[in-house]
């Protein structure tokens, strides 16, 4: 429990990294800087988002309404059901995607203020044809946090779709403990917790 807990919250952290995205980009054409640089540039917007605003709400507003070009939610979450994916209809895919992507904006909100007092050391990136991985570590008060971001190059440019954090991927450990719930409760069963799960994180 203690190790699921300390994923959640990294994950939280690691979240505000990438959901600014857009903010650094702006009109700027997609595939003028490599997926290093535009994650580089978004982490120094988002703390001074962060900083120079002080309501929560106006702080994730700006936050999460910038990030549609730019994060994959539909990749993440097609990753995180492995086999299953293929099982459902386009309708319930879409509704997975819907409730998969809500879970992941709220998980981050109770981590803000960590990631203003954060700082990052930038260690490097790999270019493997459409696909990349951007290195980072996140450097908090007795604490360093290993962040790889992973990203895949599509036409509107790069667009990121796991972390793997401390050694542990996102999209991976979703995948086992989704795959545990379908093979012990069924695909329906899962999406009824994760609504009953939405409704806890808003009330």
């Amino acid at each position: 429990m203690k190790t699921t807990n300390k994923l959640t919250s990294l994950l939280g952290l690691s979240l505000i990294v990438f959901l600014g995205l857009h903010l650094l980009l702006g009109a700027s054409p997609a595939r003028a800087a490599g997926p290093m640089e535009n994650i580089k540039n978004l982490i120094e917007q988002i703390q001074t988002i962060l900083q120079t605003n002080k309501d929560q709400n106006q702080r994730l507003d700006l936050i999460e309404k910038a990030t549609a070009q730019y994060l994959d939610f539909q990749e993440m979450a097609q990753r995180c059901l492995g086999t299953n994916w293929k099982t459902l209809s386009r309708a319930q895919q879409d509704e997975f995607v819907r409730i998969f992507s809500k879970l992941l904006k709220t998980s981050y909100a109770d981590h803000l203020d960590e990631f203003v007092k954060a700082k990052v050391n930038y260690l490097g990136e790999n270019l493997d044809g459409n696909h990349g991985e951007v290195r980072i570590v996140v450097i908090r008060p007795n604490d360093r946090i290993p962040v790889n971001f992973h990203v895949l190059q599509k036409s509107e440019g790069w667009k990121i779709y796991d972390l793997n954090i401390e050694g542990v991927s996102m999209v991976s450990n979703y995948r086992c403990q989704f795959d545990r719930a379908i093979n012990a409760i069924s695909y329906q069963g899962l999406l009824g917790r994760l609504k009953s799960r939405l409704k806890e994180c808003r009330g």
